[in-house]
């Protein structure tokens, strides 16, 4: 049950303030908005550079709120969503696709990493929210691109029977010449131990 009955504040859709929050204020906040991706230049990275494909905004939802705790202080909560478009390289034909990433996450805060680390430890929390360190000053976008880069598949990839079979097989002819090409670079132990037996 929310125990904060304060009037939320509202959080601009701007990311020079995003970078700044008070979240030891003991006020609630509430914010939406789309920022570009030259707000995220970790992320940026991860695009498909020889793309045609345009990614889309960062789409950002959040809301904090308290509850209250037996014999302790309330918790503060945090609910993130997040949706973005990102053109990626498909490790099974590389060529670009276009991956839709949605993330919906609770979170728990707390003031130092001892006592996230223990919540995270408890038994009891394991299907829980998760922990997250707010200092004084905290900075939404640096939690939306760490949140964003863990939900990026770890083997990017069309969905099966959209890659091309032409694709395919240009991958596959790569991939076997330079594996000759390794072979026969490589030195025969054998001729290098005869020279060495003739010196």
């Amino acid at each position: 049950m929310n125990s904060n009955k304060t009037t939320p504040h509202i959080l601009p859709n701007n990311p020079k303030d995003l970078q700044s929050i008070d979240l030891k204020s003991g006020t609630t906040y509430l914010g939406q908005g789309a920022l570009d991706l030259s707000s995220f230049p970790r992320l940026s990275q991860e695009i498909a550079s020889d793309s045609n494909l345009k990614p889309s905004q960062v789409h950002w939802e959040l809301s904090t709120w308290f509850e209250e705790r037996l014999g302790g202080i309330p918790l503060q909560y945090m609910h993130l969503r997040l949706a973005v478009d990102l053109p990626l390289s498909c490790q099974a034909c590389f060529q670009p696709y276009m991956e839709s990433i949605d993330s919906d996450r609770d979170y728990i805060l707390f003031d130092t990493e001892e006592e996230a680390e223990n919540w995270d430890l408890d038994e009891e929390n394991q299907d829980a929210e998760d922990a997250l360190v707010a200092p004084e000053t905290f900075n939404l976008l640096d939690t939306i691109e760490d949140e964003l880069l863990l939900s990026l598949p770890l083997s990017a990839r069309h969905t099966p029977g959209e890659c091309k079979a032409e694709d395919l097989e240009k991958v596959s002819k790569k991939l076997k010449t330079g594996s000759e090409e390794i072979i026969i670079q490589k030195p025969n132990p054998f001729a290098v131990l005869q020279k060495l037996k003739k010196q």
